[in-house]
């Protein structure tokens, strides 16, 4: 006997129900749905635009004429050629009223070339003779006058919003001139507002007209105002044309064409088009007039043109039929599929909570009954090999753990060695021989990126006086930290050969110590051996300090101005040997300060930039007359401020010092 399957029970029922539906749907939804939606869309769409082209002609021809005949009054000509004159003003002011109320909403405007003197009239402003405003040629809000008087049509109609007035209208320009001569422009404008709610209201859901500048593509007039161009003739790359609407390339290309055909007739051309992932029917109608092209869209998805009683009726038959086949389908499927499946599940479920005895039964002689055999098959090899498996991981876990602690020993002493290599590093730095001999005329942040860095700072002094100074070695962390062992020994032995009152000589040594230190090119190519150095020498007695610098800068203010005197660009260690030369600069009135990079390099801000020199300046124009102690809590301050949430980059040193107090008050 022949074995139904699986397979062809269900096949048997989806295809009872899907023949069912199939000859429904398509006996009395396909054509009136379908065909009937489109045909109704494209005529009213059609006769819709035709009825606004209507509706814009009209009054809008009324307007320009009126325009016209205003720009063409002598006695606006003459005043124009003569703006000084009061008595050809008067008899232009007088004529300019007569016509003033024959516009719609009463307004008028024009502007004389001579004077640039734009005047304009409304319903809430009287025609007083005075100008709202001058032109400047120069400014971008006027560049639609440039533009306009470059224009060699007798007029020209765009929406702008002008930023004096605070208007956004319609404005029809005409030129005024007398021969070939430009005399100025006048003309009127619409109240945006109202013609948008007259014309551009959506009629109904899914219909929306709209009026296109036939040049440009640019939308003139939609509800939407965020798709009005109000830029006018001066133009705005960012305002959209009709064509960035269109992102599907047959539609654009079908639109194009429609686009070109409107222009050449005098008739309405429609075209089907897709926008994102909707249908589309454009409908355009070429007004020569005003160079416009009225238009129409239709989104067949949400337009309800049709009557849809027969369409309802339908679908309520539909609908109970096919609830009637869905139950019927349902059934099938549940007693055929569900509920094994449902007994698999279940025996699934109890496996992956460790029940593996489990075991299906077998009822049927088809897919579902050999999935059943299979699946008891399968329990009982995971029972087995999951003992097998618990046996295997018990054994490599006791091996990760033994790994584990060797890993935390190792690593409990790496942390001890930098821990201790940081005390090492900190006991280098000159703290309690600067507190000692300087007190309250320095002040340092110093600020590691790691546990240890590449950043120091070194103070000598003798009967000479003494030398402060700043060292920024390459790279952070343990290279960088030991890099500074090595610097400092490199300054150590200068000093003892040199002295300190020669900074610009003891750069040059400390660059040949470091050169003759780490000599083997293998070893310079491979390993960044630079340090950026600036040291200052203050003579015992005098006014006066000594400075000289590798890539470090130092910084002078006396609370009013910051002078940067700038360092050698080249790095001690570097591939090209620097040239050295000390600056003598007077001390007194003055807070001097030295940063490395690692400060000015620091990112952050809204912008994730570098704090950078010129917000560094600011910073000590702002504190340079308070006590050094407030300075460096303020610097520390306005660090923390711009990083943010962000982590420091480098290593930080910042070295302040002020020999003489400032005159002004402290701490102000």
């Amino acid at each position: 006997m022949a074995r139904w399957g699986l397979r062809w029970k269900s096949l048997l029922v989806l295809v009872l129900a899907g023949l069912i539906a199939s000859i429904i749907a398509l006996t009395m939804g396909w054509y009136v749905v379908v065909e009937g939606r489109q045909y109704s869309a494209q005529a009213y769409s059609e006769n819709y635009t035709e009825l606004n082209y209507q509706k814009i002609l009209t009054p809008m021809s009324r307007e320009l004429a009126l325009a016209r005949r205003f720009a063409e009054l002598s006695s606006l000509q003459n005043w124009f050629k003569n703006p000084n004159d009061e008595q050809l003003k008067a008899l232009a002011m007088r004529d300019a009223k007569g016509f003033k109320s024959s516009f719609e909403n009463g307004a008028i405007f024009f502007v004389s070339d001579k004077s640039l003197a734009y005047y304009y009239y409304d319903e809430q402003l009287p025609l007083d003779g005075e100008p709202r405003y001058y032109i400047d040629e120069s400014q971008q809000e006027n560049k639609w006058y440039v533009l306009t008087r470059q224009q060699t049509e007798p007029y020209h109609i765009n929406v702008d919003l002008n930023e004096y007035l605070h208007k956004a209208k319609i404005w029809i320009n005409v030129m005024v001139r007398d021969g070939d001569e430009f005399l100025g422009i006048a003309g009127t404008g619409f109240e945006l507002g109202r013609f948008i709610e007259a014309f551009a209201s959506s009629p109904q859901p899914g219909v929306q007209p709209f009026v296109v500048n036939a040049d440009n593509l640019k939308i003139e007039a939609h509800s939407n105002t965020d798709l009005v161009s109000l830029d006018g003739i001066a133009g705005n790359d960012k305002d959209q044309t009709l064509y960035q609407l269109v992102d599907d390339p047959a539609s654009l290309a079908a639109l194009k064409t429609t686009i070109y055909q409107a222009k050449q007739s005098e008739k309405v051309e429609t075209v089907n088009v897709r926008i994102g992932k909707q249908a589309y029917i454009l409908s355009f109608r070429y007004m020569p007039e005003l160079n416009w092209l009225v238009a129409t869209s239709v989104n067949l998805d949400e337009v309800r043109l049709l009557n849809t009683d027969l369409i309802m009726g339908g679908g309520v038959v539909f609908a109970l039929l096919l609830a009637i086949v869905l139950v019927l389908f349902g059934f099938a499927v549940d007693r055929l599929v569900l509920q094994p499946l449902r007994q698999l599940q279940l025996s699934a479920k109890a496996i992956s909570q460790g029940s593996y005895e489990v075991r299906l039964p077998i009822k049927y002689d088809d897919e579902i009954g050999d999935l059943s055999r299979t699946f008891n098959i399968m329990a009982q090899q995971v029972e087995s090999h999951t003992a097998e498996l618990e046996e295997r991981v018990k054994a490599r876990t006791q091996e990760l753990e033994q790994s584990n602690a060797q890993i935390q020993a190792a690593n409990r002493k790496i942390g001890d060695s930098i821990d201790y290599a940081s005390l090492i590093q900190r006991a280098i730095l000159p703290d309690r021989q600067l507190q000692q001999f300087l007190g309250e005329h320095h002040s340092v942040v110093w600020r590691p990126r790691d546990i240890v860095g590449g950043d120091f700072y070194v103070f000598h002094n003798n009967d000479q006086g003494c030398l402060l100074g700043i060292v920024d070695c390459a790279g952070h962390g343990v290279p960088g930290a030991l890099m500074t062992m090595l610097m400092r020994a490199a300054i150590d032995k200068a000093i003892n050969e040199l002295g300190i009152a020669d900074p610009a000589k003891l750069l040059y040594a400390i660059d040949q110590t470091v050169r003759s230190m780490l000599h083997e090119e293998n070893t310079v190519n491979q390993v960044a051996t630079n340090a950026d150095v600036g040291l200052v020498f203050i003579r015992q007695a005098g006014d006066q300090l000594r400075f000289s610098g590798a890539k470090i800068a130092l910084y002078a203010s006396d609370g009013e101005s910051v002078e940067k005197y700038a360092p050698s660009r080249r790095a001690l260690g570097d591939r090209k040997q620097g040239e050295y030369e000390n600056i003598d600069l007077p001390l007194s009135g003055r807070t001097y300060y030295m940063t490395t990079d690692g400060y000015l390099d620091q990112a952050g801000g809204d912008k994730m930039f570098g704090f950078g020199n010129k917000r560094f300046e600011r910073l000590l124009l702002e504190n340079a007359q308070r006590p050094l102690q407030q300075q460096t809590a303020r610097f520390a301050e306005a660090l923390e401020e711009y990083m943010g949430d962000l982590p420091q980059r480098d290593d930080i040193t910042l070295l302040s010092f002020r020999f003489e107090p400032l005159t002004s008050e402290e701490g102000k």
